[in-house]
C-alpha cells in the first residue's frame, strides 16, 4: 500500500511567502525610486536657484553699468561743453591781449627818427601814414615791420629762416640782444603783405635844411596772437 502525502498546503505556504517578498522588493524599489526623485529633484532646484540667483545679480550688474556709462556720457557732454567755453574765452583772451601785442610791436617796430601821424585799420587790413627824418629810416621801418614775430618768450625780430629749417633764430626784444632758436611753429608774424605805397619828401623846415620824408605803408595785422 502506497503511502500519499498532501504538499498543497506547503506550496500555497511557499508562494505567499515569495508574494511577501516580491512586495517587499517591490515596496523597497519604489521607496528608492522616490527618495532618489527626492534628492534628485532637491539638486535641480538647487541649481534654478543658483542660475535665478546669478540671473538676478546679472541683472543688477547690467543696471549698474547702464547707470555708469549714463553718467560716463553726462560727464563727456559736460567735457565738451566746458572745451567750448574754454575756446570761447581763449577766443576772448585772444581778442583782448592781440591788439595790445599788436600795438607793442609796432611801437617796437619804429626806428628813432620815425613817427606814426596816421593809423586806420579795417578788417585786420592797416594803413600806416608817418614821417620820417631820411629814406633810410622809412627803409628800417619796412624792414622791421617784416621781422616782427611773437615767441613763446615774447616779441622778437626775424633774424634768420632758413628753407626747409625745423627752427628759426629770433632776436628777443625784451632780453638783452639775446637770440635764441624756436620752432617754425612757435613764431607768428604780427604783420604780413607789408608795402610802401607812396613817399614824399615834405618841406624843409629851414633854408638849407632838407625836410622830412612822408610815407604811406599797408599791412595786414595778425591780431590773432
Amino acid at each position: 500500500m502506497m503511502i500519499r502525502i498532501n504538499l498543497l498546503p506547503v506550496r500555497k505556504k511557499v508562494q505567499q511567502e515569495a508574494g511577501r517578498q516580491i512586495l517587499a522588493l517591490f515596496a523597497v524599489v519604489l521607496i528608492a525610486a522616490g527618495v532618489g526623485n527626492y534628492f534628485w529633484y532637491s539638486d535641480r532646484d538647487d541649481v534654478v536657484m543658483k542660475q535665478a540667483d546669478g540671473l538676478n545679480a546679472t541683472r543688477a550688474r547690467i543696471a549698474e553699468l547702464d547707470k555708469t556709462i549714463g553718467e560716463v556720457k553726462n560727464i563727456n557732454a559736460r567735457k565738451v561743453e566746458v572745451e567750448k567755453k574754454l575756446a570761447v574765452l581763449d577766443e576772448l583772451r585772444r581778442g583782448r591781449s592781440g591788439p595790445v601785442r599788436l600795438l607793442d610791436a609796432l611801437a617796437t617796430s619804429l626806428p628813432k627818427k620815425a613817427w606814426i601821424k596816421g593809423f586806420n585799420e579795417e578788417r585786420g587790413n592797416v594803413r600806416l601814414m608817418g614821417s620820417a627824418i631820411s629814406h633810410d629810416d622809412v627803409a628800417e621801418l619796412m624792414r622791421n615791420l617784416n621781422s616782427m614775430v611773437w615767441t613763446p618768450k615774447g616779441i622778437g625780430r626775424l633774424v634768420e629762416q632758413r628753407r626747409d629749417a625745423k627752427t628759426s633764430r629770433v632776436e628777443l626784444v625784451a632780453a638783452d640782444v639775446a637770440i635764441e632758436e624756436f620752432p617754425v611753429g612757435d613764431i607768428k608774424p604780427f604783420f604780413s603783405a607789408v608795402e610802401l605805397k607812396s613817399t614824399a619828401q615834405g618841406a624843409a623846415p629851414k633854408p638849407g635844411e632838407l625836410g622830412t620824408v612822408d610815407f604811406d605803408i599797408t599791412l595786414n595785422a595778425n591780431y590773432a596772437i
